[in-house]
């Protein structure tokens, strides 16, 4: 049984256009086993005169001494006849929910 909880992410978009964007949010859902899940994740990133939406899915857990985290990558939605790529990690430190998860995977 794995128990929720959320990740932190924070990374940088590549350069476009001369501007990038940051992305930055919490994951949603575990989906998964304790080594074997993922989390969803959706958000907005704003520049000075426009959006782009974002959503995804993580990668599974990298352990550590500590805990774990996830890799996050994506494409920020077109807009303005661009796009924006990005990719990193999201945080070790997780916040947990109260109640245990419900959508775990069959294996």
């Amino acid at each position: 049984m794995i128990y929720r909880h959320t990740h932190y992410f924070k990374v940088d978009s590549k350069i476009v256009r001369g501007h990038l964007h940051h992305v930055v949010g919490y994951t949603e859902y575990v989906i998964g086993t304790e080594s074997f899940h993922f989390h969803l994740f959706i958000g907005i990133s704003t520049y000075t005169d426009h959006t782009h939406n974002y959503s995804g899915i993580t990668g599974l857990p990298i352990k550590t001494e500590n805990g774990h985290y996830h890799k996050i990558q994506g494409v920020l939605e077109c807009t303005g006849e661009h796009e924006h790529r990005f990719k990193g990690y999201t945080s070790e430190e997780i916040s947990y929910s109260k109640g245990k998860e419900t959508r775990e995977a069959f294996i």
